[in-house]
């Protein structure tokens, strides 16, 4: 259900390989910029920071640089060997976390995370915390791992994850039934929701209500109270993680929802506002130059007024009427 790919096997031909480097993120995330900041984290939205190869040195260079600042890293965990996962715990800052994606047990983990490895992920993991890394284990639940959470919560705590969190996905839609395909387009498996998620999935009313629904929604965006932004592995800086979410996404969108108002709505949003917001690719201008600049600081008044962003009404649209999401904060411990 990642956009990385479509149903598990094909690849998305909207997202082209590409790497942060060194300089890069040297460039981007200058002394100035980690010396104003609270934490910073790698969390991709199509990709795994691990599979980068100068990640190790781009957390050296930052811990050196701004000691204090917190850093988290989120992965499936299912790549490197054990000497690079001690070097990577010796050069993380004090406050870090590391979150080890892991949504089942053996026999269970690798339907929803396709092509990953239980046992290697925990060897992993337990070679990190040996060498003095903070881990954390997060839990999707699904219909086929749901049975499984207290036995799953007490291996962490044996093993000593410093939290398991778990929490439900709120990528169904329409039809709460993801296939899993393979390489050549076969069905190999379903993936559903766990049978008492409190989620309310997007239905086919409230995509033909779209427009009624937008109209009684504030948005109460969270990017604004956390005082947030969004890198992506392009270099391209947003307010959040879901808007950059939608240059990728398109294809993904129409195969999932056809040729629909609201795709064609959603899309136009986008590019007209990343129109309005001017250049935001940060190898040409800093972070504090487009942050600082009219556009950034005055596009929101269109975007949470009238012309209300689809993608923000979905992940922090306020409703008496409906729940297009649930806030990012409910993640159950």
């Amino acid at each position: 259900m990642c956009s990385r790919n479509i149903n598990g096997g094909l690849d998305n031909p909207l997202i082209s390989l590409t790497n942060w480097s060194l300089e890069d993120f040297k460039q981007i995330m200058n002394e100035e910029v980690l010396n104003q900041i609270g934490y910073y984290y790698f969390c991709g939205n199509f990709g795994d920071p691990m599979l980068n190869n100068d990640l190790i040195d781009m957390c050296d260079y930052a811990t050196k640089t701004a000691p204090n600042v917190g850093m988290s890293i989120h992965t499936n965990g299912g790549l490197r060997n054990h000497d690079w996962w001690r070097k990577l715990a010796s050069v993380l800052p004090t406050k870090h976390t590391v979150v080890f994606a892991l949504d089942g047990l053996a026999d269970t983990h690798h339907l929803y995370r396709v092509n990953t490895d239980f046992n290697k992920i925990i060897s992993n993991a337990k070679a990190f915390m040996e060498a003095g890394g903070i881990a954390n284990w997060v839990f999707i639940r699904f219909k086929h791992n749901e049975h499984q959470v207290e036995e799953a919560r007490q291996m962490a705590k044996d093993l000593g994850f410093n939290e398991f969190i778990l929490k439900d996905s709120s990528r169904f839609m329409l039809e709460p039934k993801q296939k899993v395909v393979n390489r050549d387009n076969v069905v190999m498996h379903y993936v559903e929701p766990a049978t008492d998620t409190p989620m309310k999935f997007i239905d086919r009313k409230t995509i033909d209500n779209f427009e009624s629904i937008l109209d009684n929604v504030t948005i109460d965006c969270a990017v604004l109270k956390h005082k947030e932004i969004y890198i992506d592995a392009h270099k391209n800086m947003f307010p959040c993680c879901h808007l950059g979410y939608v240059p990728y996404n398109e294809h993904a969108y129409q195969q999932t929802l056809g040729a629909m108002p609201i795709v064609n709505k959603l899309v136009k949003q986008h590019y007209d506002m990343v129109e309005k917001l001017g250049d935001t690719h940060l190898l040409n201008r800093s972070i504090k130059e487009i942050i600082d600049s009219e556009p950034y600081q005055t596009v929101w008044n269109e975007y949470w007024g009238d012309n209300k962003l689809i993608i923000c009404a979905r992940t922090c649209g306020v409703s008496k009427d409906i729940e297009f999401s649930r806030p990012r904060d409910q993640w159950k411990k």
